[in-house]
C-alpha cells in the first residue's frame, strides 16, 4: 500500500467513526426529547411508532459497535503503518512520517517542530517515502 493509499483509507475511516459518533449524538438528543419530561395540559398526540426511545437505543448501540469495528480496522492499519516507518534507518525521516502518517500533522507544524524549510520538509518526505517502498 503506497503512502497516498494509506492517507485516504485512515482519512476514509476517520471520518467514518466521526459520522457515527455524530448519528449517535443526534439520537441521544431526540431520545432526550422523548422522555415526557416536563408536565403539559396539552393533548399528546399518538405516535405512529410507540417505541421511539426502545429504537433510537437499539441504533445507538448498533452505532457503537459498528464504530468499534471501524476503530479496530483503523488501528490495525495505523499500526501496520508504524511498524514500516520504524525500519527506515534515516532517523530524520522515520521521525517525519511519524509525524505526517501516524500523528496526521499538518506540514507547517511538522516543518516548525523539526525546524525545516518547505523544500527541505518535502525532500526529507520524499527520501523517507522512498526507504518506504524499498
Amino acid at each position: 500500500m503506497t503512502a497516498k493509499e494509506y492517507w485516504n483509507k485512515a482519512e476514509q475511516l476517520r471520518k467514518r467513526i466521526n459520522r457515527k459518533i455524530h448519528e449517535i449524538y443526534v439520537l441521544r438528543q431526540r431520545a432526550e426529547g422523548m422522555n415526557g419530561i416536563g408536565m403539559s395540559d396539552m393533548p399528546k398526540t399518538v405516535s405512529p411508532e410507540p417505541n421511539k426511545i426502545e429504537n433510537a437505543v437499539c441504533k445507538i448501540i448498533t452505532l457503537e459497535e459498528e464504530i468499534r469495528e471501524t476503530q479496530e480496522e483503523y488501528d490495525t492499519l495505523v499500526m501496520n503503518m508504524q511498524n514500516c516507518i520504524q525500519q527506515i534507518e534515516d532517523e530524520d525521516a522515520r521521525d517525519l512520517l511519524m509525524k505526517r502518517y501516524i500523528e496526521f500533522k499538518p506540514w507547517q507544524d511538522i516543518m516548525c517542530e523539526m525546524g525545516y524549510s518547505e523544500s527541505s520538509c518535502y525532500r526529507l518526505h520524499r527520501t523517507g517515502l522512498s526507504a518506504l517502498k524499498s
